[in-house]
């Protein structure tokens, strides 16, 4: 079909007005980013609900993200803040990148936000070795003072646990390895924290089918850990729950108490591993993008470097010393039935140590 007055046909004309349409739209939001500033517009209170953080710190983590962050010499390119914000507000709501960008603080479009989500992840990742931290040998006695006055259970260094991150489906070849048995697709995180909530090691790399005693010893946590114990280094461990197995360097509830001393274990045991599952809560209900009523529409690496570089900013925040939010309510034990992945890992007597370690605990602290 063609335009009667200029004999031009109609798809041209429409496809040119779509073209217009999108520059017109273009220039809007670059209007709009000149003079939607959301550090002049928005209260501190509001800024701290959208990005979860007040401004002051904001800016802060801006002026530590920007040397990793690509340099544009494009004379409309997004301004740095902006990128970072916009970051901040998708981790804090877990929204799908749209409605991010439709903001009236952000003006974006979605591909706009989702490179700008991109560049700030791999950012974060590249800084996180700046917070989350796992402790060196030296600071083993503060952590273990600081558990024993709060908790009354000697030698703990940090508390371990898994939860389940939901993400969109891969592809089908590696499509079982992410498949989570409560339904859906999913990475199971580890992580350990200390007695003030900060994430001392984490890992993202794993699917949903794997077990977390699995992910526990394949990480760098454990081998630092056996190390350590291997060269000397005692009286020490990480408490976990029973999904994880019994060893010299990590203690696990009594499954069968015969007495009141390892039932007071026990007691003690469940209510100092609490702290793990509130971290949990905390992390997710600060950053909804994590939580169980959103999902990660991306691909498991891809999902890896934001899961990890909401692990950054929860770490930050809470250096900061910035409130907790309200804890969202989830079922944190994600254990499931023990696979091969739990066969032992060597051949020492390490699990007949464990036990007997776990014995003197029992008759030194608990037997009173």
């Amino acid at each position: 079909m063609y335009d009667k007055k200029c004999q031009v046909p109609l798809y041209y004309i429409s496809q040119r007005h779509r073209i217009e349409q999108r520059n017109s739209l273009r220039i809007l939001r670059r209007s709009l980013r000149d003079h939607h500033n959301p550090f002049e517009i928005a209260t501190e209170e509001s800024f701290f609900e959208l990005y979860r953080m007040p401004k002051h710190l904001c800016l802060e983590l801006i002026e530590e993200l920007k040397p990793f962050l690509p340099k544009s010499r494009r004379v409309h390119a997004i301004p740095c803040h902006l990128i970072v914000l916009s970051s901040l507000r998708f981790f804090a709501t877990g929204s799908f990148q749209r409605s991010v960008g439709q903001d009236n603080l952000s003006a974006l479009s979605q591909t706009s936000v989702s490179r700008c989500v991109t560049m700030v992840a791999k950012a974060l990742n590249n800084i996180s070795h700046n917070y989350i931290i796992f402790p060196k040998q030296e600071d083993f006695p503060g952590l273990k003072i600081k558990f024993m006055e709060k908790y009354q259970f000697p030698g703990i260094i940090g508390v371990i646990d898994g939860t389940h991150i939901k993400i969109s489906a891969p592809r089908r070849e590696i499509e079982h390895i992410y498949y989570c048995r409560k339904g859906g697709h999913s990475k199971n995180v580890m992580i350990i924290c200390d007695s003030n909530y900060i994430i001392l090691a984490a890992n993202a790399r794993f699917g949903g089918t794997a077990h977390d005693s699995y992910v526990w010893r394949s990480s760098q946590a454990c081998r630092r850990l056996e190390d350590l114990y291997t060269g000397g280094e005692r009286n020490y461990w990480l408490l976990g729950d029973s999904g994880y197995p019994l060893q010299p360097w990590l203690m696990t509830p009594i499954l069968s108490t015969c007495n009141t001393s390892e039932e007071r274990y026990n007691i003690a045991h469940k209510s100092t591993r609490a702290l793990v599952e509130i971290c949990i809560g905390i992390l997710k209900s600060r950053f909804r993008c994590l939580s169980k009523e959103r999902t990660l529409y991306y691909s498991p690496p891809k999902a890896g470097l934001k899961i990890n570089a909401c692990l950054v900013l929860h770490n930050f925040l809470v250096r900061k010393k910035i409130p907790h939010p309200e804890i969202i309510s989830e079922e944190m034990n994600d254990n499931g039935e023990q696979t091969n992945a739990t066969a032992d890992i060597s051949c020492r007597n390490i699990p007949s140590i464990a036990k007997r370690q776990r014995s003197e605990i029992v008759e030194n602290v608990f037997a009173q």
